[in-house]
This record gives C-alpha cells, sequence and structure tokens, in this order.
C-alpha cells in the first residue's frame, strides 16, 4: 500500500513539474511598429511591412509616459497589434475595458468589442459580449500620435471583479513565441542608426536654433545613417519641408586606431561633434556643400552628435568619413547605435 501511494505520489509530482511548451507560453504576441510621421487614425500596414520589434507581452497593462514605451525605444508615431487567444472560464456576458492615449480598439472572435479610437489623453471605454467557456481570438490595437503614451486591458464578468486581463488567460500564436527572442533585440536600443529628432520650427532659421528643453520633436525614431539626397519635396519619411532642424545622437564605433576624417555635405547649416569636440563645421545659409574636419579617434565606441537645419527650398544632408584602411563612404548603419 505504501508502495502504490508513493509511486501515485512521483506520478502527481512527474506532471506537475513538466515545463510549459512554447505554445503554451502566456500572453499575446505584440508588434510594434515604427510609423514615423503623425497618426491621426489607425494605420494601414502594408503586407510587407516588419515590425520595428516583436515580443510575447504577458498583458496589456502600460501607465501613461512620455518616455519610450516599456521595453522599446518607441516614444511617438507607433502602432501596436497584439493577437492571440483568450480563454473564459465560464459562459456568461463579459465586459471589456480599454483605456488609452491615443486610440485603440478590441476585437474577439473578429467582432468589435471595444471603440477607443481617435486623438485623446488616457481614457476608458468598455464593451459587452456574450461568451462561452473556452478559447477565443483576440486582437487589440493602439496607436500613439505624440506626448503621452498608454493602453490597458481590463474585464469583468461572472464571479469576475474588474482586473487587468491575466496573462493566465492568454495565450499568443505558436509562430510568434518562436520568434520572441530573436525579433525582441530591437527593443534594447542597440539596433544600427542613430536617434533622430525632427523639430519643425515654424519660421526663418539662418542658423542653428536654440531648442527649449521641454520642446517635443515634431517626430522621433531612429535613421539608419545620415544620407538624405536634396529635394524640395518633404524631408524622406516626414512631412517636414521647410524650417526644421534635425538632431541626431548616439555613438559610433570606430573600427581600429588612427587618424579619421569626417564629411559633412549639406543644404542648409550642418555640423557635427565627437565626444562633445566640434569636427565639421558646415553652417549657414547655402546650396549642397560639403565641408570636411580631422581627428585622432581611439578604436571602440564614441560619442557623437550631428545637426542639420533647413531654412527654405531645397534640404539635404550626408555625413561619410575614410580612415585607416578605409575609402572615403556613407558612414555605415554598423556602426552606429543610439
Amino acid at each position: 500500500m505504501k508502495s502504490l501511494i508513493l509511486l501515485s505520489l512521483l506520478a502527481f509530482l512527474s506532471f506537475t513539474a513538466t515545463p510549459l511548451s512554447a505554445a503554451d507560453e502566456e500572453g499575446l504576441n505584440a508588434e510594434y511598429f515604427n510609423i514615423g510621421s503623425a497618426i491621426e487614425d489607425f494605420p494601414a500596414l502594408a503586407d510587407n511591412k516588419k515590425p520595428f520589434v516583436q515580443r510575447i507581452d504577458k498583458n496589456i497593462s502600460f501607465d501613461s509616459t512620455q518616455e519610450a514605451f516599456p521595453g522599446t525605444t518607441l516614444i511617438d508615431f507607433f502602432y501596436v497589434r497584439w493577437t492571440g487567444k483568450i480563454k473564459i472560464p465560464k459562459d456568461g456576458k463579459y465586459s471589456f475595458f480599454l483605456e488609452s492615449d491615443d486610440g485603440s480598439r478590441l476585437f474577439i472572435d473578429a467582432k468589435p468589442v471595444v471603440d477607443n479610437g481617435g486623438l485623446h489623453a488616457m481614457e476608458e471605454k468598455s464593451g459587452d459580449v456574450e461568451l462561452k467557456a473556452g478559447q477565443h481570438d483576440i486582437k487589440v490595437e493602439f496607436f500613439e500620435n505624440e506626448a503621452d503614451a498608454g493602453c490597458k486591458l481590463s474585464w469583468q464578468g461572472p464571479d469576475l471583479a474588474k482586473q487587468i486581463v491575466p496573462a493566465r488567460v492568454l495565450s499568443p500564436a505558436k509562430a510568434a513565441a518562436q520568434t520572441k527572442v530573436e525579433e525582441e533585440k530591437p527593443s534594447t536600443g542597440s539596433e544600427p542608426g542613430l536617434a533622430a529628432e525632427y523639430f519643425d520650427m515654424g519660421n526663418a532659421l539662418e542658423d542653428f536654433p536654440s531648442i527649449a528643453a521641454d520642446k517635443k520633436p515634431a517626430i522621433k525614431r531612429v535613421d539608419k545613417n545620415i544620407q538624405f539626397q536634396s529635394t524640395q519635396e518633404e524631408f524622406p519619411g516626414t512631412k517636414l519641408v521647410d524650417h526644421f532642424y534635425v538632431r541626431w545622437t548616439g555613438k559610433i564605433k570606430v573600427p581600429k586606431e588612427g587618424k579619421y576624417t569626417f564629411y559633412l555635405e549639406s543644404d542648409d547649416g550642418s555640423r557635427m561633434s565627437i565626444d562633445g569636440k566640434q569636427v565639421v563645421e558646415n553652417g549657414g545659409l547655402h546650396a549642397m556643400e560639403e565641408k570636411s574636419g580631422d581627428i585622432q579617434l581611439k578604436a571602440g565606441n564614441h560619442e557623437i552628435k550631428v545637426e542639420f537645419f533647413e531654412n527654405d527650398v531645397d534640404a539635404g544632408c550626408k555625413l561619410s568619413w575614410e580612415g585607416p584602411n578605409l575609402a572615403k563612404e556613407i558612414v555605415p548603419a554598423a556602426v552606429l547605435f543610439h
């Protein structure tokens, strides 16, 4: 009898200690898209557009913030799509609540349940739905224009007080769980490129403007490199044409010790500094014009800042370099980090 009890106990412990498979992971598949310009409604995404960040979010409980959205480098002009399954504990009527800044909406089994769209501060909307016990498809969409950003999904139902929808009733698609580690890397801030802040100055510029500490950029994104041909149209990926200023910041990885020459070609003014020391000065109002500067650098990472302003008509900016065993070329994304 004692042997039978012991065997039963061992069998129970063996069952309960079985780890979750990827398909059993808790949370929802989260796809974060960097839109790069102002958003007033849920964007239509091309089928081949890749997410900036793809990961598993345990639940949707993000307090409003003006900083980077948790676990990402995204601040403004982005869109998130959460998808997966929700496990309903028992038959009955459920109320779902979406609180967000800016717009959000919820679908269950492809049917709209909550619509909280538009541009607004943190605001909560709700919707009711009759659901059978068991698994149901769920999709939540959220977009952020600028300033504050936040999103929370709550529910209440039979014998269930209002609360954030917990991770234990959420599960992602199997494919999303498998790609989590690979696709989540961009959220670390180590992806190639420089942090780019675009400021709409609104009136004529003759020199680099002084930017107030509390002034928000019209666009904040990551630019892989600084290679913008002169144009009279909107500056690539923005709605800015005239009277704007751009500040690129981050790190540059120098491959080997030696003398490096940096080149800035711009219309209108531009300048560059490394480790706080000015290397190239190409200020003033002018057509596309190139200036250069030399600097001795140790191998490794160095702070870099590039500034550019556009008064009117044509606008363009390019950053190139040359150095030991390095022919003149546009500074590549592979050596730039923000």
